[in-house]
Formats: C-alpha cells, structure tokens, sequence
C-alpha cells in the first residue's frame, strides 16, 4: 500500500524541517511548501491525503488557501489541520467554518501532532493496558500516548479480558499478578477467542511460573520491570511490525 502523503505548508523552514522528519519517520510521504499560492498548486496537482497549514503565509494566506481548496471538487475533501502562531478565538471559528478539522496552537507538540494526523487519517493503533497498580498503568499511557497510541485500561485480570473481547486491539500490556485472574489465565481466555492478538505481558519477576505459562498460552514477549520509554518504544514497535 501505498504511504499517505502529508503536506505541510509553513514559511518556517525550521517547522516544515521538524515535521517532516517526524512524519517520515512514521511512514508518511511529505510534501512541503512555503507559501499560500504555490501550496493551491501542489495541492491541486498532489491531491495529498492531510495538509497541515499554516495561516500567516507570503502571497495568500491560510484563510484564501482553505477557499481555494473547498471552491475546487477534486481538492474540497482533503483534511486540514490548521497550525498557527494567532490562537485568537476569531481564527479557530473561522478556520473551522472553512473545513478545518483541527486548529494547533503554536507552540505545539509534534508528536501530539503527529498522533492527530494518525486519528484523522484512521490510522491509530489501539492498546489496552491491563495493570491494578495505578502508578504502572499511568506510566504506561503516557508513554504510549506519546507514541501516537490510543489507549484504553482495565484494573483486573477479568475487566481486561472482557475488554479484550469487545473491542479490537493492536496490543494488550497486562501485568502478571493481577486481581480476578492472572496473566496467564486471561491470556488462554483471550487466544481462546481471539487467536494472533498481541500480548505482551508486564512482569516483576521474569522466572515467575506464571508469566511461563502465559507464554505458551501464547503471550508475545514480556517487558520487565522497572522499564523507561526506550523498553516500551522498543517492544511496541517489535510486536507491531
């Protein structure tokens, strides 16, 4: 398939630099461009998937570029994420009356950014963190949340299962030793129903019996504790390539 083509429009070479790099590294192809006039151009001719704009812009500004692009049928349709230095009130309820489906206040995160254009692209992937230890759990959202992630969680064993079961997900982290039923158990129950789904199980003690036997109920990999971003970033991205 082919990678979704991105188009950032900024006159400031340090913001398109900085998002092109973070979306080409999420497998994005990006087009870029300095001003408004010859952003209509490369957008009628590109037909990119998400343009990111900027709205003070040399020669036509975010505003003229977004009524060139709604007045043009085969460009009206394209996703714009409005990113802007003037967070006036004014500008968001104009951008959104002209088609914008975000307005960014600058300064901005770009890996927030990134995860949006993922949303709106739909092409977010779910985790389920499944930990009764609160700190844990938190720690790990946020570390997935600044991965671009989706994340959901449950408490026990048994919530994380049904969850499971409901929804679709592209990971489950689940503690070992948990209340309602333990990793190993909740594994079986989830493979019963749903084979192939990647689980990773959370583990303080790596020579525990039952993170042995969650393994052979078909568990992916396990991340021990205490970890950092780089353990979780890494693993992540191993289970989901």
């Amino acid at each position: 398939m082919a990678a979704k083509r991105i188009m950032v429009i900024d006159d400031d070479a340090n913001i398109r630099s900085v998002l092109k790099y973070r979306l080409e590294k999420e497998g994005y192809s990006v087009l870029l461009s300095g001003d408004g006039v010859d952003a209509v151009e490369k957008a009628k001719l590109e037909r990119p998937n998400l343009i990111i704009l900027d709205l003070a812009l040399p020669r036509l500004d975010g505003f003229g570029f977004m009524e060139r692009l709604r007045s043009d049928a085969e460009t009206k349709a394209i996703p714009v994420i409005v990113l802007t230095a003037y967070r006036y009130e004014e500008n968001r309820r104009k951008s959104l009356e002209l088609g914008a489906v975000e307005f960014v206040p600058k300064p901005f995160s770009p890996r927030k950014l990134v995860a949006d254009v993922g949303r709106i692209l739909g092409l977010v992937r779910r985790v389920l963190v499944v930990d009764d230890d609160e700190g844990v759990r938190d720690l790990l959202v946020r570390l997935l949340e600044a991965e671009g992630f989706v994340v959901d969680i449950a408490d026990d064993g048994l919530k994380g299962v049904d969850k499971a079961l409901v929804h679709d997900y592209d990971l489950i982290l689940m503690d070992n030793r948990m209340p309602g039923c333990g990793a190993d158990e909740a594994t079986r129950r989830i493979m019963a129903e749903k084979p192939g789904q990647k689980i990773i199980i959370v583990t303080g003690s790596p020579m525990d019996e039952g993170l042995e036997r969650a393994l052979k109920n078909g568990a992916f990999a396990c991340l021990s504790k205490p970890f950092d971003v780089e353990d979780v970033r890494r693993i992540a991205r191993e289970c989901l390539r």
